[in-house]
């Protein structure tokens, strides 16, 4: 009886910090987009800077935050073999963010046989939030065209502490670079 006791307790215990975890958890969706005809494993060296054409957002757009936002790109493209190289680097990676406004609207139909007694009918609610979007773009050199795009978009609940934001930021950042490939030691080119 014990055991089960026991076995019961941690049960409880893990799907309530499961629980814990999810609500904690960002709900960003990352997706990715890039130029096939490139071999993206050519590339070592890179240099990281604010997109050109980024909107100023007061929050996300903020120069703390564009601290925040290169650093964790330097982090994590080191992180997966390149060499930060600002002087002559074979890619630049830009960065961006922005916030736009949505509204999700919900209908719940309660239509039944009895629904002249009950008042049923077709309800409908709005929900106003905000979307945040964290864009890298990756560019070649040697021919300033865009050969990579990465995103993370959803709604960002404003972390607590500094270090908080920190983490957010690098987690979001390696969420988006997953799937850009790591510094490979060979060179070949291929289509």
């Amino acid at each position: 009886m014990k055991n089960i006791v026991k076995l019961t307790k941690s049960a409880l215990v893990a799907v309530v910090a499961g629980i814990l975890f999810m609500a904690c958890s960002q709900a960003l969706q990352v997706s990715y987009d890039h130029d096939t005809s490139v071999n993206l494993k050519q590339f070592k060296t890179f240099k990281v800077e604010s997109e050109r054409t980024m909107e100023e957002d007061p929050l996300l757009g903020s120069e703390l935050n564009r601290r925040r936002l290169g650093d964790a790109v330097v982090e994590v493209m080191q992180a997966k073999g390149y060499t930060l190289d600002q002087n002559n680097p074979e890619i630049i990676v830009r960065f961006m963010t922005d916030v736009k406004d949505r509204q999700q609207v919900r209908s719940n139909n309660m239509y039944s046989p009895y629904m002249w007694w009950y008042g049923g009918g077709n309800n409908i609610s709005t929900y106003n939030y905000q979307e945040s979007r964290f864009i890298l773009n990756i560019y070649q050199k040697s021919t300033e065209k865009m050969i990579w795009q990465g995103w993370a978009s959803g709604k960002v609940k404003a972390p607590t502490k500094k270090d908080d934001r920190d983490a957010m930021i690098k987690n979001t950042m390696a969420d988006i670079l997953r799937t850009f490939p790591q510094a490979t030691l060979d060179t070949y080119s291929r289509k």
